[in-house]
């Protein structure tokens, strides 16, 4: 059997790269802004036991809520996002979800809203807010 020797500094390099490339993409995936899309940003949150809710804005109207477990990730557990709009329009997202739920996107532009979450069985929702 033949074997290829690699220099130490190669192999911590690829050791790194490896270890880099696998943790990368799935932690930014799973950052609100991330999982919104391009061009969110958040403009609040709210912890829950086991969770946080965010609501983000995109300059072009639209809000995003993600709910993003802190505990229990890699379990499928009850989690939810919701968003309301002062029209009485909204969306929700609500299942057993291992890492996040969400997001729900709505055009919000001259409009209040509500948002909220659900993880390890406490409801949230905001206050009217944010409107605009």
């Amino acid at each position: 059997m033949r074997r290829k020797l690699l220099s130490f500094a190669t192999a911590v390099t690829l050791s790194v790269g490896a270890l880099l490339g696998a943790a990368g993409p799935a932690q930014a995936a799973e950052s609100p802004s991330a999982l919104c899309g391009s061009g969110y940003y958040v403009i609040d949150s709210h912890g829950l036991p086991g969770a946080t809710v965010y609501l983000l804005y995109k300059s072009t109207g639209y809000n995003c809520v993600v709910t993003i477990k802190t505990a229990d990730r890699g379990k499928a557990t009850m989690v939810g996002a919701y968003l309301i709009l002062s029209n009485d329009l909204g969306a929700f997202d609500e299942d057993p979800y291992k890492y996040y739920a969400g997001p729900v996107r709505a055009a919000a532009a001259g409009k209040c809203v509500q948002f909220g979450g659900l993880s390890r069985g406490t409801v949230w929702t905001s206050p009217w807010g944010h409107c605009g």
